[in-house]
Parts: C-alpha cells; structure tokens; sequence
C-alpha cells in the first residue's frame, strides 16, 4: 500500500464513504478491490484484479472508485 499513494487515497475513499453514510464499501483503486468497513475503519478483504474475475461482491452499500 506504500506504493503510488494508495494507502492515502484509500483513506480518502473512506472519508467518502463516511460522509455519504456507508458502512460497508468497495473501494477500487486501480486493479486493487477492498471491502472496508467504513465503521470500523478496517480492510476486511483485498482482491487483485485477477483474483476479482468471476467475483461477486455482497454485504456492501456503496462502491467508490478513486
């Protein structure tokens, strides 16, 4: 998460998230998927682009995608 800024613009999909009333999010950034929740302020799952293939994405209430 050090690299290209991700870990600071994964906390800003967050604070999005927050601001707009979410609990559970997915947050895309570049070819990395996380399911966050936004309450706990945790990373629940991570998912490379190919890991995502085929996927599908439950228990979530907002997608940001940065």
């Amino acid at each position: 998460l050090t690299e290209n800024d991700m870990l600071e613009r994964l906390n800003k999909a967050v604070e999005v998230a927050q601001e707009k009333g979410s609990n559970d999010t997915l947050v895309l950034l570049d070819a990395t998927a996380f399911v966050v929740s936004v309450k706990n302020n945790r990373v629940i799952t991570t998912m490379t682009e190919e890991d995502m293939q085929g996927n599908i994405f439950t228990n979530i209430d907002s997608t940001v995608i940065m």
